[in-house]
């Protein structure tokens, strides 16, 4: 029995492993090699932790990649435009992605150390 898919990880490896794909734009049997996690994984972690039930974007260098790749016919002013939009609209949902995943390591890191890491609301002078 191989031990190595039914082991357990934390949701900070977990958290860690989603940063990665979705920024390095590769697919997910590759993160899944990169991080020598059993085929399936990356799925099943993107349903425990969804980002404002919004698909999350490839990020911004990979769409200009794309885009530099694939322009081969002139586009209109206002094809440029809306394919701009679009890159802004994924980014900002990237920037979400990460900024959830970075507030959860803080809450997990609190959980774990037992300190408060954020200052909460109404500081005293």
């Amino acid at each position: 029995m191989n031990t190595k898919n039914h082991r357990e990880y934390s949701e900070t490896f977990k958290l860690q492993v989603l940063q990665d794909y979705y920024s390095s734009g590769q697919s997910k049997r590759s993160i899944e090699r990169k991080w020598q996690i059993p085929s399936g994984r990356i799925y099943f972690w993107e349903k425990a932790f969804p980002i404002d039930n919004f698909p999350l974007p490839l990020p911004s260098e990979s769409f200009e990649r794309y885009m530099m790749e694939h322009e081969k016919k002139d586009p209109s002013t206002e094809e440029m435009l809306l394919k701009r939009i679009d890159d802004l609209q994924r980014s900002l949902e990237y920037e979400k992605m990460r900024s959830r995943a970075f507030e959860r390591m803080i809450e997990i890191a609190e959980q774990e150390e037992g300190i408060s890491i954020l200052k909460k609301g109404g500081v005293k002078q």
